[in-house]
């Protein structure tokens, strides 16, 4: 009868289990032949002991044993012989063992309640056998302990068979009882450890609609199964990797996912797998719940010293502690596992959270840990109020900074500023904090020198060596008024010129540096030069050095060196680009833009300028924003696209603009396109309200900001011409004999304030200053102005070969469309001024004299016409007559023009290919035909016609 109970009562959800389901069953076997035997089981929370002492009851209850169950409980003040009157509770007790148990529960006598115990239970055994389980026995009191114990001693020839079950790493609170263990003859161990992923994988074969956690959402109904091995064993890795296979968590684990839809994801906090988490936190005692949470604030390996200083636990509980935790799956090498340390932290309230990650910082720093994991703590808590936390915080960030890690950084100096007692040290942590925002958010920084730092300053609490950086970062915003304070309260420390004049500064002036009884000249112009192209080439990018990097930037753009300044930006801008620093490239971007637009590359400026404007995080209220705003609306004013250049116009901008550097660039690029399209009046305003802004500033140089020329531009338009004359002149006596744009800039104006026929000498000075500049648009408008004067004075041929350069550099520039303009300008210029020579020829005759004014000789031009040479010779002689000129040197050379004309718009068979050494047009025509093959209006056409003449003619 036994033996079919046994093959009955296969455990088959004990997975993994078949050797202590075997020891188990030999028990009970031997119960039932009066060998009695104590077995003890080993396990973690969670691990299954409590379903294996009730897999034992039913067993039990199988072969018709009698079973006595109990459960030990951790709460305090537990009254003696407690669990013997648990089994008063139990099913099925007989009235006389009931009778003797209440007698017992009342005895205080110990010794003599486990033998009347003994004898109880022996009587009971004697007409069946009997099973005694107790489980979580490291929290049951002592004297009901030493009576099972005692029981177990005397019951080696008894039907008596009894069980307990240990939390791993648990010693029982009776020292004396946990000795009385090893002295048990036939004690039986049994350790319970976590499923492998293994035995993960056979569990959730028993579960198919458990989601895999590679699944997508919505898998598709029609698909065939993953039939795929790897997908299983993935998924068990998954479910293993979040429970340590621990059969509590994992069947949390399961319903919470077969309750949700779509593929398997993290835990949700409150959900069954943190509840069961907690549960086995909580059963583990309250030693391993401290250590758990000390660890899980700790999230890092650490000495079982570290965490019972945390924890506030003995070394030797901590120690234990955290075998149980390894025990139960729920350690991860030397951490807790990711899914279980979010469920313990989420149950945290905050003010229990905060105190964990206080104490951590503080054990730490006694550990002399490094500052960034201390800094960890200390933000985590968001409290630092020890005197020490802010020199961590601020060491932190360094090494943050280090790592190019701004946000990591900013965190730690915001926490030292706000903790900071110490106004001084207070007022230099908001310094730093301004330059490190800086390279996320300029418009932040800007606000973050606005506020304390000012503050401190004016109550006398900022350091003097926060003075010089601070001061560098209000004039990098534009801040003149502010920086000027900084400075005016730095010269009452120290001569400030001795802190700056080591920085390479951009034209941009600052007399109030200069200390009244040494006012020393400014460096020379060459000199500040070099010195700018040795900084960007050896410093190196940080928020230190970021403001003198700029300033040599704007001095190599001003000083016309706009390619050098322009290399350097990139590779400025690729690093910020790689270091994550957007408020770095929106600097460099706009650098690019201004450099690219100096040069002429409107295109590039375009895309720089459009970049710098894209990783900005503020835009409203961004007072730098009106550095790449004003870049992007010259170049399309320079394209001549108005309608874009309006809708940047448009754009809206604070008052504040108008208070800061940044609003002269942004008045100049409206007055700009202002002017451009005939709203003369409005863009003078403009241009004076910037002189307005230089006076008062007290920062009026030409090469800062040429407001002379803009307002003598607008001037002109208006008739105004003395007024603009004096603008110019004054303008060239400050600008000096350097200086190629601003003095090329000037003489041009200048020339259009006096006689056309002193234009001529006055605009070739302007040429050859801008061709030492790199300003290919002045350059280009200075030509246009001198091709109009030669036009005027009746010398079209010059004017042709100037046109046409002017026509080349703007279509270069990638102003197409004002190159458009400038052609259509131009339609009427051969037919008007050199087309009447050639108006009277014949197509066949002027394709003859094409060919000869470019130098072909007579049969030259036969075999290219595909006609005979006398027939040449005849047209020539026409030619000549009509034109009164005696032989083919007196053709005039704007017939060149007609050479791609000349050619027969179908070659005869087996004619010869053409000669590679042949002349070709150079004009405006093979250039588009070269790079674009784009049809030409008319009035590109007659432009291509100018430009093939004047390029002969030059040659």
């Amino acid at each position: 009868m036994h033996g079919d109970t046994w093959g009955l009562a296969e455990a088959m959800e004990f997975i993994e289990r078949g050797p202590e389901i075997g020891r188990l069953r030999t028990a009970l076997r031997e119960c039932a032949a009066a060998r009695g035997g104590v077995v003890l089981v080993d396990g973690a929370v969670g691990c299954g002991k409590s379903e294996i002492l009730g897999w034992v009851g039913e067993q039990a209850a199988a072969i018709g044993a009698m079973s006595l169950s109990a459960t030990g409980s951790a709460a305090p003040r537990a009254r003696p012989l407690a669990i013997l009157a648990q089994f008063l509770d139990g099913p099925a007790v007989p009235a006389r063992l009931a009778l003797a148990l209440g007698r017992l529960v009342e005895d205080e006598d110990t010794t003599r309640a486990a033998r009347r115990f003994t004898t109880a239970i022996h009587e009971v055994a004697l007409r069946q056998p009997v099973v005694v389980s107790l489980d979580d026995v490291q929290h049951a009191d002592a004297a009901s302990v030493r009576c099972l114990l005692h029981l177990a001693r005397h019951s080696g020839r008894a039907r008596v068979l009894v069980l307990f079950a240990r939390s791993l790493d648990f010693a029982l609170a009776d020292p004396q009882s946990d000795t009385e263990f090893l002295r048990q003859p036939d004690l039986a161990r049994i350790r319970l450890a976590p499923l492998t992923p293994t035995g993960v994988a056979e569990l959730l074969a028993e579960h198919p609609d458990v989601p895999d956690p590679n699944s997508g959402p919505d898998p598709d109904p029609n698909s065939a199964p993953d039939s795929d091995s790897g997908s299983a064993s993935d998924r068990a890795q998954w479910y293993h990797e979040h429970t340590g296979g621990n059969p509590l968590l994992l069947r949390a684990l399961i319903a919470e996912h077969r309750s949700a839809t779509g593929a398997a994801t993290p835990p949700t906090p409150g959900g069954p797998f943190s509840q069961a988490v907690l549960t086995c936190l909580r059963r583990g005692g309250a030693g391993m719940w401290r250590v758990a949470r000390a660890a899980a604030v700790l999230d890092a390996g650490a000495s079982a010293q570290v965490l019972s200083r945390i924890a506030d636990t003995t070394p030797r509980a901590t120690a234990q502690a955290l075998g149980a935790l390894s025990g139960a799956g729920l350690l991860d090498g030397d951490r807790l596992r990711r899914a279980a340390r979010n469920a313990l932290l989420d149950s945290l309230d905050p003010a229990e959270h905060g105190g964990l990650h206080r104490r951590a910082a503080a054990v730490l720093r006694y550990e002399a840990a490094p500052a960034a994991r201390i800094a960890t703590h200390l933000l985590a808590a968001r409290e630092a109020p020890d005197p020490w936390a802010v020199g961590v915080l601020r060491e932190a960030a360094e090494e943050a900074l280090d790592e190019d890690r701004a946000h990591r950084a900013i965190a730690c100096l915001e926490l030292a500023a706000e903790q900071c007692r110490d106004p001084a040290a207070r007022a230099e942590t908001h310094v730093r904090l301004a330059e490190v925002t800086g390279r996320l958010n300029p418009h932040a920084a800007e606000q973050r020198c606005l506020g304390e730092p000012l503050t401190a300053l004016a109550l006398g609490d900022l350091p003097a060596s926060s003075m010089t950086p601070l001061a560098h970062q209000l004039l990098s915003h534009g801040r003149l008024d502010a920086a000027r304070r900084v400075l005016d309260r730095l010269k009452e420390h120290t001569d400030p010129r001795a802190e700056w004049v080591d920085h390479v500064e951009s034209d941009l002036p600052h007399p109030w540096l200069c200390h009244p009884q040494a006012a020393a000249p400014l460096p020379d112009p060459v000199e500040r030069v070099e010195a700018a192209e040795h900084l960007l080439r050896v410093s190196g990018l940080t928020d230190v050095t970021l403001s003198p990097l700029v300033a040599a930037l704007h001095l190599l753009i001003d000083r016309d060196h706009a390619s050098r300044a322009e290399a350097h930006a990139r590779a400025l801008l690729a690093e910020s680009i790689r270091r994550e620093a957007p408020g770095w490239q929106a600097v460099f971007g706009s650098a690019c833009a201004q450099a690219a637009l100096r040069r002429g590359r409107l295109p590039e400026a375009e895309t720089y300028a459009r970049q710098a404007m894209a990783v900005l995080p503020e835009r409203a209220g961004s007072l730098f924003l009106g550095g790449p705003l004003a870049s992007l609306i010259c170049v399309y004013t320079e394209m001549g696209d108005y309608a874009a250049a309006a809708h940047q116009v448009n754009q809206p901008v604070g008052k504040d603009l108008f208070t800061g550097l940044h609003g002269l660039a942004y008045l100049r690029a409206r007055g700009r396109f202002l002017l451009a399209t005939d709203r003369v009046r409005a863009a003078l305003a403009d241009f004076l309200q910037v002189a307005w802004l230089v006076h008062s500033w007290g920062v009026d140089q030409p090469f800062f900001v040429p407001w002379r020329t803009d307002a003598a531009e607008a001037l002109l338009r208006l008739d105004e011409t003395e007024r603009a004359r004096d603008l110019v002149t004054e303008q060239l006596r400050l600008c000096g004999p350097g200086g190629g744009r601003i003095r090329g800039t000037t003489l041009r104006l200048h020339a259009m304030t006096v006689d056309v026929a002193e234009r001529p000498a006055l605009l070739t000075q302007a040429v050859e200053a801008l061709r030492r500049s790199e300003d290919t648009l002045e350059l280009a408008r200075t030509l246009e102005a001198l091709a109009e004067s030669y036009r005027a004075l009746a010398e079209p041929v010059r004017a042709a070969t100037l046109q046409s350069r002017v026509w080349h550099l703007t279509r270069d520039c990638g102003a197409r469309p004002r190159a458009r303009n400038i052609a259509h300008a131009y339609a009427d210029l051969l037919e008007t001024n050199i087309g009447g020579a050639g108006a009277d020829l014949s197509e066949s005759e002027k394709r003859v004299a094409a060919l000869a004014a470019s130098g072909y000789s007579n049969r030259g031009i036969s075999e290219e016409l595909f006609i005979t040479v006398s027939t040449v010779e005849q047209h020539l002689t026409r030619v000549y007559r009509k034109l009164d000129i005696k032989n083919r040197r007196q053709l005039p050379a704007h017939l060149r023009s007609h050479l791609d004309w000349c050619r027969p718009t179908h070659e005869p068979p087996g004619a010869a290919p053409r000669r590679t050494d042949e002349p070709r047009s150079t004009g405006p025509a093979a250039a588009d035909s070269d790079a674009h093959r784009q049809p030409q209006c008319p009035g590109e056409q007659a432009a291509v016609q100018i430009a093939g003449a004047a390029e002969r003619i030059r040659r």
